[in-house]
C-alpha cells in the first residue's frame, strides 16, 4: 500500500479524499448571501488548496512561494464554482430551463470552472502540465463530475459532489505530474505558459 501511496496519482487523490471530507465537515463561513455573489463555505476551498499546492512543491517541484499562490489559487477556483452555481441555478432561469436541468447546468459549468482556474493555477508552477492533454482531461472530469451537484439536494452534506471531484482532480494533476519519460502516450503539444 505505501508503494501505491508513493505514486503522485495515488497519492494526491487519496489527499483529495481526505480534503473533500473535511470540507464536507468543516465547511467554514459565508460571507454574502445567496443568490448575491460572495464567498461560500471559506475552508471546503482552503483545504483542497492545500492539497494542490502542496502536490506542486512535492511532485511537480515548485516552490513554497508557488505552492503558496497555487492554494490561493484552488481556493478562488473553488468560491468562483460556488458563485457560478448559485448564478445558474436562480430562479429567473426557470423560463428557459426546467428545475432539474438548471441544478444539472449549475454542476456542470461550475465543475467545468473549478477546474479550469484550479490546473491554471497549478499548470502556472508546473510546467508538465501545460499540455492539452492535462487540460482536457481534467476540464471534462470536472464538467462531469460537477453533475453530481443536484445530488447534494438528497443526501446529508456534500461528499457525495465533493469526494469523486477532489479525489479525481488531484489524482489527474498528479498524473499529469509525472515526467514525460514515465509514459510513452504523453502529448508533447504544450500550452503556452502566459506568464
Amino acid at each position: 500500500m505505501s508503494a501505491l501511496l508513493r505514486h503522485s496519482a495515488s497519492f494526491l487523490a487519496a489527499c483529495g479524499l481526505f480534503s473533500a471530507v473535511l470540507g464536507s465537515q468543516l465547511v467554514g463561513g459565508n460571507y454574502g448571501a445567496a443568490p448575491q455573489p460572495g464567498l461560500y463555505l471559506v475552508l471546503t476551498g482552503v483545504w483542497f488548496g492545500f492539497v494542490v499546492g502542496y502536490g506542486v512543491w512535492r511532485f511537480g517541484h515548485a516552490s513554497a512561494a508557488s505552492a503558496i499562490t497555487v492554494i490561493l489559487t484552488t481556493w478562488v477556483a473553488w468560491e468562483a464554482a460556488v458563485n457560478v452555481a448559485i448564478q445558474i441555478d436562480r430562479p429567473w432561469l426557470s423560463e428557459l430551463l426546467p428545475g432539474f436541468l438548471r441544478g444539472y447546468s449549475a454542476g456542470f459549468a461550475a465543475g467545468a470552472v473549478g477546474a479550469v482556474i484550479t490546473w491554471a493555477g497549478a499548470a502556472v508552477a508546473v510546467p508538465s502540465l501545460r499540455t492539452k492533454l492535462a487540460f482536457g482531461s481534467l476540464v471534462v472530469a470536472g464538467a462531469l463530475l460537477g453533475l453530481l451537484l443536484p445530488a447534494t439536494n438528497y443526501y446529508d452534506g456534500g461528499a457525495v459532489l465533493l469526494v469523486p471531484w477532489q479525489a479525481t482532480i488531484a489524482g489527474l494533476l498528479g498524473f499529469h505530474m509525472i515526467p514525460s519519460s514515465g509514459r510513452s502516450w504523453h502529448s508533447s503539444v504544450t500550452l503556452p505558459s502566459g506568464g
